[in-house]
């Protein structure tokens, strides 16, 4: 769900990440489990963002 989400706000603003869905579904699920602070999502975001 939290993919998801993350997905379609960034759809709807032009952008896309660019890397296998498993991978970022990973990410999600370790920012929830708090195994992964918001620093570090922000700057993989960043790093996988491609403009549409």
């Amino acid at each position: 769900m939290g993919h998801a989400a993350v997905e379609i706000f960034l759809v709807f603003n032009g952008w896309e990440i660019e890397t296998f869905i498993e991978k970022q579904e990973q990410v999600i699920l370790r920012i929830a489990s708090g195994e992964s602070g918001r620093q570090k999502f922000k700057t993989r975001l960043r790093d996988h963002l491609v403009e549409k």
